[in-house]
């Protein structure tokens, strides 16, 4: 990509250049009245012709473009550098108005490793931050080089239509490259959890795209389907993520395509670590499908799932650590442990209630005795894990509040003992996971330990006066994933008050909406 970029008065557009960009005189204009402030006489003028480019005033005076608002900016330049997996790109603007003009420099970090924006040093979570700040030549450029290294990856270059524009649409491109009629993605449930609108970025307003993400989702394109994706585009996500769990019957799988199902699948099953795209309960979600398929026929599996979706989606709370995905979560990532232990009278019963906290309490406990069962009375067969944990997540460890209180008595300093703060660490092993597990009454003894390994996950938890109070899944882009109290509740009153603040001061996203954030 060529550095420097400056706006061509001629073509209407920024074009490449040798040095680094001048600013431009704009010409202001007041759409309505079709009047141009002339900077020859300082008065607005009437418009009496255009051509090519050019306006001419009643007063004779001839102006070309950028053509802008009275009190607006514009991007008159950009300098554009990329070392390793960072563009560094410096927008350098010009406030404009009848009786001012003043400079401005604007300075981003777009880094595809990490999949974030900075503006200025600081994280970019508003989409309004950002809207018009890139020009689409650049962003062209932007996408044509992802897309090729997309392409050397998967095998398939990415297309985009979409009705989002620079940086907004530069960073939905990153994070979800193939969307919903991509290739990569949309084989195995196809969609980006940040980006609550996915389907705008999505070309399915073409025949040979729409056909493209059909064949990829493996679905064949009648036209009950058909009418389907058109009527409700994201219903063809849960349609394919359903028939990828293995139900074929035609008509169940058209019940799917709804709202609660989308909001399941999208919500709980799909997530970013890693760069990667990663789906933590779709294996043991796969598993709790086939072995009920064995004992039951395909309608009453898709209803025990209905009603898992059902309440899933009853007062949940997207993104923030609340409501009912989490004991889903756990209850799920639990089944595995006990699948093959399970009875089939035990299965039919978990079958015709679903996931829920009756089954959720049900895998605790069967888990909690086959774990004593393995490990006799004083004996330990399972090592303990170090995990390879990175300084930035040590570094996660806080303490609430003041270290100090004043002695009204004497005047002097006292310590403030932990068990009186809310002191949150970081699990740093396999044990550690167990007794967070065993205190809280939740999965993450038994079902976090290779995320933990693989850096996938980091666990965090809080202790306040010697109780486990708060445990917290925090990702590896420093989001959060879920995080609750003692039987996964919902975090409240001074443990929701502590939580916050550490939020605050260890910089954590709590929310990966895309319609909301930029970057996770």
């Amino acid at each position: 990509m060529n550095r420097f970029w400056s706006f061509d008065v001629k073509k209407n557009s920024f074009s490449p250049t040798e040095s680094e960009p001048l600013s431009t005189f704009p010409t202001i204009i007041n759409f309505e009245q079709k009047t141009v402030f002339c900077r020859v006489h300082h008065r607005w003028e009437k418009i009496v012709a255009f051509a090519q480019n050019t306006i001419k005033t009643e007063c004779g005076k001839l102006f070309t473009s950028p053509f802008l608002r009275d009190k607006s900016v514009f991007n008159y330049g950009y300098d554009v550098v990329r070392r390793g997996e960072v563009y560094y790109i410096r927008v350098q603007s010009q406030e404009v108005a009848t009786n001012k003009r003043r400079l401005l420099d604007s300075s981003f970090e777009l880094n595809l490793d990490k999949k974030r924006l900075f503006k200025n040093g600081m994280p970019v979570f508003n989409k309004e931050d950002i809207s018009g700040i890139l020009c689409k030549e650049i962003t062209a450029n932007l996408i044509a080089e992802m897309g090729e290294e997309y392409k050397n990856r998967y095998g398939i270059k990415p297309t985009v239509s979409s009705s989002l524009s620079g940086f907004p649409l530069v960073l939905g491109y990153l994070l979800s490259p193939f969307n919903v009629n991509f290739y990569r993605i949309s084989s195995h449930w196809g969609l980006n959890p940040y980006d609550s609108g996915f389907t705008e970025l999505s070309s399915s307003d073409t025949p040979n795209a729409e056909n493209e993400m059909f064949s990829s989702l493996g679905i064949k394109a009648n036209k009950t389907v058909r009418k389907l994706y058109q009527e409700y585009p994201e219903g063809i996500v849960a349609y394919a993520a359903m028939k990828d769990l293995g139900f074929s019957d035609v008509n169940l799988l058209k019940k799917s395509a709804r709202k609660d199902f989308y909001k399941f699948f999208k919500e709980l099953l799909i997530s970013f670590a890693g760069g990667d795209v990663a789906y933590p309960v779709r294996e043991s979600l796969h598993l709790f499908v086939q072995n009920m398929m064995e004992i039951a026929d395909q309608k009453t599996v898709w209803n025990s799932i209905e009603r898992t979706v059902k309440y899933f989606c009853k007062n949940n709370r997207n993104f923030l650590g609340y409501g009912n995905s989490g004991i889903v979560q756990d209850a799920l990532n639990m089944y595995p442990l006990a699948a093959e232990h399970l009875t089939e009278r035990e299965k039919r019963e978990i079958m015709r209630e679903g996931i829920n906290d009756y089954t959720h309490d049900f895998l605790l406990r069967r888990n909690r005795e086959l774990h004593n069962i393995v490990n006799a009375p004083g004996e330990i067969h399972e090592r303990n894990e170090i995990f390879p944990l990175e300084q930035k997540f040590l570094d996660l460890e806080y303490k609430t509040g003041e270290a100090f209180r004043l002695d009204k008595r004497t005047g002097k300093r006292i310590e403030i003992p932990d068990r009186e703060r809310w002191c949150f660490y970081v699990a740093k092993d396999s044990f550690t996971l167990k007794t967070i597990g065993s205190e809280m009454s939740n999965c993450v003894g038994w079902g976090y330990k290779n995320a933990c390994r693989n850096r996938k996950a980091t666990i965090v938890y809080a202790l306040y006066k010697d109780s486990y109070k708060i445990c917290i899944e925090v990702t590896p882009y420093f989001t959060i994933r879920q995080a609750f109290g003692p039987h996964n509740s919902q975090l409240s009153g001074a443990a929701f008050d502590a939580y916050s603040e550490w939020c605050k001061e260890k910089h954590i996203l709590r929310q990966n909406v895309f319609s909301r954030l930029c970057a996770p």
